[in-house]
């Protein structure tokens, strides 16, 4: 229990911060580097005891590789306080810790110059950007093979060729096939279709779903046996993958999932898809390519059916239909994960993307093209992911290296996305949603011939969103002074027909915003 005079004793509460601090804070000489002292979190968090830490180097905190650019960092940190994210700690495991750093100014203490370092653990942010990563990589593969499935072939070897070289077109995936069970008492699987960089994997391999012979028990005789997914996490660790290991990472195969399928005129066999990275699927990536085989088998009973022309009319309908609710399936974990970093903004990218909208379709756009321009808005903070919560949620001014981080982002968010074969530019168009008409954005300065409409309207939907709420630093504004703002801006930084158009619609309370403040 704190003592009634530590509240009113500085040095008191100053030691019970360093003592219960949740980051890691280190103390250096700030000519030297050596450090002169370590919190208890510093001390968890590196795995060594404050005894080990004391008197050691600060570039030896990191990893060989990262150790000049550390001293490097530390000398800036010695003239002012300053940011210092991408780095990591060695930790006495040999286990790297992906961190951000914040420096003190240098500080006397004891008659020594001393600069505090407070270290946070990004470890959950790592691993949830792998995450987001896998599901990506997974959205893409349905997006190119949805496309692939949608053209049309005149016989199901041709269609289940041209699915497995579309899985694996510039993926992490490796290789693709689907096989389907044969009627012989050995139970063997024959391969229908294979495709990717690891073909030669299949290569005289022997392939069965019996449960009486080892080639049977692998994950794909299992899948095709039970009817049920199968997901190898990592060929180097997963017991029962044994006997294909250096098989395997021959071929590059760290990863896989079997998925059951029902081929019309074979019966039942599974799609396999094997990536090169392990733990490549996640939940959400798995329920893409479970949509993906339910389509394969859609696609080859429609062939058979010799009825290609009606079902590929109606299978690009439903593909598209799913495809869209496989990225909102996508984009909503991803938007409550941004909201859990910062709940004042709860909500903001879905009624920007609202907001963005009403004024596509007051503008007369195609509703294909209104829906690009949603999907675009519903994740355009996508790339604040990789900025630290405490800057987000900072109700106080920002300092310029914060500023940097904060300018960063659609170009964090475009580097996230430009690889999704989307229908629309939602990449571009969320790389451009802070440029402005006379080139004054960032982060690339575009013009106004420069910009994508998309993005014009998304700048428009997103400042008055952003001004109509509330924010740690502000109450919302009124809303006589949000279209004042505006309108002000329109001609120079905003384009004036969207905001014409946006103001009517408020005004007319056609569109109305949340959380406005009194007119």
């Amino acid at each position: 229990m704190i003592s009634p005079n530590a509240i009113n004793d500085p040095k008191s509460l100053y030691e019970l911060a360093w003592t219960y601090a949740p980051g890691g804070m280190f103390a250096f000489d700030a000519n030297t580097g050596i450090i002169v002292d370590v919190n208890p979190a510093a001390e968890a968090m590196m795995g060594y005891s404050r005894a080990d830490l004391i008197g050691m180097h600060q570039s030896m905190l990191h990893p060989e590789a990262e150790r000049d650019l550390s001293k490097t960092a530390f000398r800036e940190a010695a003239e002012h306080p300053s940011l210092h994210p991408g780095f990591h700690l060695l930790r006495k495991d040999g286990h790297y810790l992906p961190v951000t750093g914040w420096s003190s100014k240098t500080l006397m203490l004891g008659g020594r110059p001393v600069v505090i370092v407070i270290c946070r653990d990004n470890t959950e942010l790592t691993d949830r950007e792998s995450q987001l990563t896998a599901q990506n990589w997974a959205l893409s593969a349905y997006s190119i093979t949805a496309l692939a499935l949608g053209k049309g072939h005149p016989t199901e070897k041709l269609l289940l060729q041209a699915v497995c070289d579309a899985i694996t077109h510039n993926s992490i995936y490796k290789l693709a096939w689907i096989g389907v069970v044969k009627d012989s008492p050995e139970k063997p699987i024959q391969i229908l279709s294979k495709g990717g960089e690891g073909q030669g994997y299949l290569d005289r391999l022997e392939l069965s779903w019996s449960a009486d012979v080892p080639e049977g028990l692998g994950p794909t005789g299992v899948c095709i046996r039970r009817g049920e997914l199968q997901v190898m996490k990592d060929s180097e660790t997963d017991a029962a993958f044994l006997p294909w290991r250096k098989r395997a990472k021959k071929f590059g195969i760290r990863s896989s999932v079997s998925l059951p399928i029902q081929i019309n005129g074979y019966g039942k066999g599974a799609l396999v898809v094997c990536a090169a990275k392990p733990n490549a699927f996640e939940p959400a990536a798995i329920e893409v390519l479970q949509h993906l085989a339910k389509q394969i088998e859609a696609g080859v009973h429609a062939i058979v059916q010799e009825i290609r022309l009606l079902a590929e009319q109606e299978s690009i309908l439903k593909m598209q239909e799913q495809l869209s609710e496989a990225l909102s399936a996508m984009v909503a974990p991803i938007i409550l994960a941004m909201e859990m970093r910062d709940p004042y903004t709860a909500g903001h990218q879905t009624r920007v993307a609202e907001i963005a909208a009403a004024i596509a379709r007051e503008m007369g756009w195609p509703e294909t093209k209104v829906q690009g321009l949603r999907v675009a808005a519903q994740v355009h903070d996508l790339g604040k992911l990789s900025i630290p919560a405490e800057i987000l949620t900072k109700p106080g001014k920002l300092t310029t290296g914060e500023w940097t981080l904060i300018h960063e982002h659609p170009t964090t968010g475009y580097t996230i996305l430009k690889d999704i074969p989307f229908a629309w530019p939602v990449a571009e168009i969320v790389h451009q949603h802070h440029e402005r008409l006379d080139g004054s954005g960032y982060p690339r300065g575009l013009k106004a011939d420069e910009m994508l409409p998309e993005a014009k309207v998304l700048a428009v939907a997103d400042i008055v969103e952003a001004m109509a709420s509330f924010r740690p630093y502000r109450m919302p504004i009124k809303q006589s002074l949000v279209l004042q703002q505006i309108e002000k801006d329109a001609g120079t930084l905003l384009d004036p027909e969207v905001v014409r158009i946006c103001a009517s619609l408020i005004r007319k309370k056609r569109l109305v915003l949340h959380g406005i403040g009194p007119t």
